[in-house]
């Protein structure tokens, strides 16, 4: 009798059979290890069920393996097919250019003409199917089929494609947002799987797509969370009907009933430094005095300078380097939209920090060197943006709005507060936009479609029209009875 993989463990007074799930399989499983409890704290006993126990561990793994189109050896064989029919179907071939297909009545390998290859590959997907539906039942034999003859895509098939591709703003998604939607993906395949449906883009109709959509219900996710899901999965079904992988105007995902987030709505991160409720509100005089005069060290001091004094975002500020903060400007290469890439003069309060944190570096070191090393995600404030939560309840700078657990002011109050200080020293709202990175209104002709020059001078005199609180400037060292200038000071 061949060994069944496995062990006996003992727990207290009982003992369990145990797998181990190899790592090839622990995707489609869910776990590194399976265990099943035998029933009795008798040793002999528990060794006398062992083996049973064992060959349903195995079973189970074997039928999460079937339910994931990446570990269902049935679909990697239909895939094996289609290349082969693909192959013998592209045009220009000739007569008399052989071909090697496989034929399943010998178990070998033949060299036909290529005129009678895509017989000789549809017989043996047909003499295959016949076998599995022998053994698993027709579904699996059709679903086999659909795939080998291309009639059906695996789900997941395209996703690297898709994600590698750009996306709707003309920029490669961060990763972030790729681990993001590669879960998805993930999660999507293996509800399909669990609910006995096939794992492909053909067989995600709109019923099953609302199906989905009830389990999300019950697993009670946030609206937020259920509508960044849906719009992930819609995305991609749009881009495989582009690409001709799924039917035009047949994305199942489209008006699905998701209710909509309330502003304000407490599952917003505290961390969220991109947030733009509406109800949240910049910081008031009384609080940047707060914050700047309290600030626990240099580093946090100067990072928050940075935000109030140009209207950077705190993923904006962490990620400046020394060759972008040269000759009185900082180029900042945000991401989040194509308007966030620009040009920001830099505060004649903030020269001096920014000389004495250049001071000794090379272009590519940081300015910030208090931020750390990028994250997995390629990002350097998520710490500091922690942190500054952590100091803001600390000194006591919060505000809840009635019924709400979100504090109405975060990292990106700062910013909030510089645009409204430049709003209230008369700088016209287009060239705010251009020194903040907002996208001018395209339903403004003139700004929106015509203009796309830049007004250098025009954003030099908005950025020095916004001041800090006398007692906030202090704390930066800056002479308060001599203008905007910084001293040297640390």
């Amino acid at each position: 009798m061949a060994k069944i993989a496995g062990y006996l463990e003992q727990r207290r007074r009982g003992f369990s059979a145990v797998v181990d799930v190899p790592a090839s399989k622990r995707g489609a499983v869910g776990a590194k290890r399976l265990k099943k409890g035998l029933g009795t704290p008798d040793k002999h006993v528990a060794k006398a069920r062992l083996p049973k126990a064992l060959l349903e561990l195995h079973a189970r793994i074997d039928a999460a393996c079937r339910r994931n189109a990446d570990t269902d050896p049935v679909t990697a064989e239909a895939m094996a097919y289609r290349e082969q029919m693909e192959s013998v179907r592209k045009p220009g071939g000739s007569v008399y250019q052989p071909e090697t297909v496989w034929d399943p009545a010998t178990g070998t390998e033949l060299v036909v003409e290529v005129d009678i290859a895509e017989d000789t590959v549809r017989e043996t997907i047909e003499a295959r199917g016949e076998e599995i539906a022998a053994e698993e039942g027709r579904d699996r034999a059709k679903a086999f089929a659909d795939i080998a003859m291309g009639r059906a895509t695996p789900l997941k098939h395209h996703v690297e494609t898709w994600l590698s591709e750009p996306g709707k703003r003309g920029t490669v998604r961060a990763p972030r947002t790729v681990m993001e939607y590669r879960a998805i993906l993930d999660s999507f395949a293996l509800w399909l799987g669990g609910e006995g449906l096939g794992s492909t883009v053909q067989s995600v109709t709109r019923v099953v797509a609302g199906r989905y959509v009830s389990s999300l219900h019950k697993q009670k996710l946030s609206p937020a969370r259920m509508r960044d899901i849906l719009a992930a999965l819609s995305t991609y079904w749009d881009w495989l009907a582009g690409k001709g992988f799924a039917p035009k105007g047949g994305n199942p995902w489209k008006e699905q009933d998701i209710p909509k987030v309330p502003k304000g709505h407490a599952l917003k991160g505290v961390f969220d430094d991109e947030t733009d409720d509406d109800e949240l509100r910049p910081f008031t005089d009384d609080e940047l005095v707060t914050l700047f005069t309290k600030a626990p060290d240099a580093g946090m001091r100067d990072l928050m300078a940075l935000a109030a004094l140009s209207g950077m975002r705190i993923a904006e500020a962490c990620s400046l380097t020394v060759g972008q903060c040269a000759e009185g400007i900082f180029d900042v290469r945000g991401t989040k939209t194509r308007a966030a890439r620009r040009k920001v003069p830099i505060h004649p309060d903030l020269q001096a920090l920014v000389d004495r944190r250049r001071e000794g570096k090379g272009p590519e070191d940081w300015l910030l060197d208090e931020a750390g090393e990028p994250d997995k995600f390629g990002k350097r404030s998520p710490n500091m943006s922690a942190a500054f939560y952590r100091f803001r309840k600390r000194v006591e700078v919060d505000e809840k709005a009635p019924g709400k657990t979100v504090s109405l002011v975060n990292f990106h109050s700062f910013r909030r507060w510089f645009v409204s200080e430049a709003v209230k020293a008369g700088t016209p709202v287009h060239v705010i936009r251009q020194v903040v990175g907002h996208e001018q209104p395209r339903n403004d002709v003139t700004l929106g479609t015509y203009f796309k020059g830049e007004l250098t001078e025009a954003k030099r005199a908005c950025v020095a029209s916004v001041m800090l609180p006398a007692e906030a400037r202090k704390a930066l060292g800056i002479e308060v009875g001599e203008g905007p200038t910084v001293s040297e000071a640390a």
